[in-house]
């Protein structure tokens, strides 16, 4: 770990960088002006390696060889683009301040991983109904005190226009990632550091977002976010489900969580799922607060907005997220064959523990992309302040629902593994739907009812 902390400290790699981070724009006048109505600068940068944002991949996108309604995205419509120019291990110093620590890390760990830059498409796209609200959230949203909870905001982020490093990490909580409802079919594996592979969840997620939910003038639930995955393999995990409920306000509700156990055919409340609670059936790869950078309560950390930055993520990665299991891994990391970066302007901010909290990780850094307001990458610091962990969160447009996806592949230093969760199978995929339909199947008791030996 010290020679991974020397590594970036030799690459000028610190969050106090100060003069290549833009100042937050202040005037929520400007939305639908010089910011689009949700909040992202609409120019171009400088040189134009970010183009200007023109409304995103219509929905009647359909690349050669996509069929629409399968839930596959293999096909993207950037495909037969060719990278603009590679940065490795022998040039990573040219390019530092455009890249992530834990991509820095990376390159100076794995002297094959390579980052492959492509011509950059701000390709997110948003329905009419969702973008209308975003002015109105920017005029009566609330944050609450500690952070830890909102008010007055439904459908667009509540936050367009964002004055706090919290405000932001609400945006990424309550962003339009799988739409109102969504059933995903994923693969995650965990590869250890001889470079095998473990199938540890080939799984049946099924997600519903009343905070979307077109059909309602205002947010009239109190969970933002309902969520239930089944396990379809390994053998030991088998008809093992989870359901998950996100509150709007954590002072004023619990975030909850059930385990459904086929042996037992037992539903039991566990609330352990949260904060820094490795996920057991996940290997203990990640915490519970990890999944897609950062998932839950904020009230364990502060988070200070650093600024905006230009800087290189995993974007528009259709090849990536579903590559076949043979072309998805090289050595211990993702296959830079099938992986594409981009430029783009994300939001940097810092978390740090408070005072009389307790976490794992006690710092942490969210690159939170302007266009989707997702994470797309994090670092994380141990005690001692040594990078441990690094997650990239690629996002990918949804074109034909105007919504968006994303993969999650975390790199654990302390323990050298590898964690990733993408759409790898052949029967993988991911369908979004503007219909949350019965939300009684998100609890305890359907959760128990559905439950098979």
């Amino acid at each position: 770990m010290r020679l991974l902390n020397n590594v970036l400290a030799g690459f000028g790699i610190t969050l106090a960088v100060g003069t290549s981070f833009a100042a937050m724009h202040p005037n929520a006048d400007e939305l639908g002006k010089s910011l689009t109505d949700f909040g992202a600068e609409k120019a171009a940068n400088a040189d134009n390696t970010i183009p200007a944002y023109k409304g995103g991949l219509p929905a009647s996108t359909a690349p050669a060889g996509w069929k629409k309604g399968s839930g596959r995205y293999a096909t993207g419509p950037f495909d037969n683009e060719k990278p603009l120019f590679t940065i490795n291990a022998g040039n990573a110093d040219k390019y530092a301040d455009r890249l992530t620590a834990g991509t820095v890390a990376m390159l100076k760990k794995y002297p094959a991983f390579r980052v492959d830059v492509y011509p950059t498409h701000r390709s997110i796209s948003y329905s009419d109904d969702w973008l209308s609200h975003c002015k109105e959230n920017a005029a009566n949203s609330k944050i609450t005190k500690n952070g830890n909870g909102i008010s007055g905001a439904h459908s667009c982020v509540p936050f367009p226009v964002p004055s706090s490093g919290a405000e932001i990490i609400w945006n990424h909580e309550l962003r339009n990632t799988w739409g109102v409802s969504a059933q995903l079919r994923t693969s995650t594996w965990l590869v250890d550091g001889s470079g095998h592979l473990t199938d540890i969840g080939h799984t049946d997620l099924d997600y519903a977002h009343p905070y979307l939910d077109p059909k309602a003038t205002q947010t009239n639930d109190d969970v933002y976010e309902y969520r239930t995955c089944r396990w379809l393999s390994p053998s030991s995990q088998v008809g093992t489900k989870i359901l998950q409920q996100f509150p709007l306000d954590y002072d004023k509700q619990q975030q909850l969580s059930w385990v459904y156990t086929p042996g037992q055919r037992r539903t039991r409340l566990a609330p352990e799922f949260a904060y820094d609670t490795p996920i057991a059936s996940n290997g203990g790869a990640l915490n519970y607060d990890e999944p897609y950078g950062f998932t839950g309560q904020l009230d364990r950390y502060d988070f200070k907005t650093v600024g905006k930055k230009e800087m290189y993520v995993p974007y528009n990665p259709n090849r990536m997220l579903f590559a076949p299991l043979d072309k998805m891994l090289t050595q211990n990391f993702y296959n830079p064959d099938v992986t594409r970066w981009e430029l783009h302007r994300v939001w940097v901010v810092e978390a740090t523990l408070k005072e009389g909290k307790r976490h794992t990780e006690p710092r942490r850094t969210f690159y939170v992309d302007e266009d989707s307001w997702a994470i797309v990458a994090s670092d994380a610091y141990d005690q001692g302040g040594n990078l441990t962990r690094i997650g990239f969160f690629p996002v990918l447009p949804m074109w034909d629902v105007q919504t968006t996806a994303q993969g999650v592949i975390f790199y654990d230093f302390s323990k050298g593994t590898t964690y990733i969760s993408t759409f790898v199978q052949p029967d993988d995929y991911v369908k979004a739907s503007d219909d949350m339909g019965n939300l009684g199947r998100f609890t305890p008791s359907a959760l128990t009812s559905s439950g098979i030996r």
